[in-house]
């Protein structure tokens, strides 16, 4: 759930939270140019009071309420709004139609997901799986197929992951783990109390961490050096995982661009004469 549609629901606001809560709805896009003092004066209220509103829905302070709410503005600019991420089509639709949405579907989550990435969390974690010995990849359903998608290309660039996650054997594969290698989370709602133990086990052996979910308050993000928080825009009562598994494998798909790119020559050279024998 974004921001504004946490503001909107939150129900647990006192009567000067719920006021304060009406002034920022009613002037979303100015928030962002506003010093909580400021705000603390347009709304009668005091620091202390606003800082209870962003903690009640999942933030550390005001500072970082205001972050993420210039980014949620700055990504809602490419959002046609006519896309239910969670149910694009319905029965009522002609082919057609439901091709015209699908279609939506896709532009749509890859402008969300695009203005969310951090050029500089991309290039670490690209150098992070280049110079680690073994990368070991933890995702389960829909996310190990979008995995198992990204290991089969670096597989091509004799680069090799290990899927940890591929015999149930996460929690092994995590205590074996040493710093030289890096561990890779892939999980949209960041819950997976089996992830948590494996990260719980990393962190106490130094070992590097990196997360991708929609999940902002997952554990995982806490315990991971680097993360790549994607916007929730799925609901349970969901058609398919059509934005998640979008979102995800247009991530993984940069990041691969990134290694390559990194040594082109080489891996294209590899990849052509490759390409000779499986040809052959």
């Amino acid at each position: 759930m974004n921001i504004i549609q946490q503001l909107i629901n939150h129900q647990n606001f006192t009567p000067t939270e719920q006021s304060i809560n009406t002034y920022i709805l009613e002037n979303i896009h100015s928030i962002a140019k506003m010093s909580i003092q400021q705000l603390a004066l347009a709304t009668h209220s005091s620091n202390a009071a606003i800082i209870r509103i962003c903690k009640k829905i999942g933030y550390k302070g005001y500072k970082d309420f205001k972050l993420a709410l210039a980014i949620e503005l700055e990504s809602q600019k490419f959002i046609n709004h006519s896309v239910d991420f969670s149910t694009p089509f319905y029965q009522s639709e002609n082919y057609y139609e439901i091709i015209n949405d699908i279609s939506s579907l896709y532009k749509e989550t890859i402008n969300i997901v695009q203005a969310q990435l951090n050029i500089n969390h991309l290039e670490r974690i690209s150098q992070l799986i280049i110079n680690s010995q073994r990368i070991f990849i933890f995702a389960i359903g829909d996310s190990r197929i979008t995995a198992m998608t990204f290991i089969n290309k670096l597989m091509k660039i004799n680069i090799y992951p290990i899927l940890a996650t591929e015999n149930y054997e996460e929690i092994a594969m995590a205590y074996n783990m040493t710093p030289h290698d890096c561990a890779f989370f892939m999980t949209y709602n960041g819950t997976n109390n089996q992830f948590k133990t494996c990260a719980q086990i990393l962190k106490r052996k130094n070992i590097p961490m990196i997360t991708i979910t929609a999940n902002k308050n997952s554990r995982l993000v806490d315990y991971s050096d680097i993360c790549i928080v994607i916007p929730d825009m799925e609901n349970d009562y969901k058609i398919g995982t059509f934005y998640s598994q979008i979102s995800f494998q247009f991530i993984l798909t940069v990041l691969y661009s990134f290694i390559y790119k990194y040594d082109y020559m080489h891996h294209h050279q590899h990849k052509k004469n490759l390409d000779f024998y499986i040809k052959k």
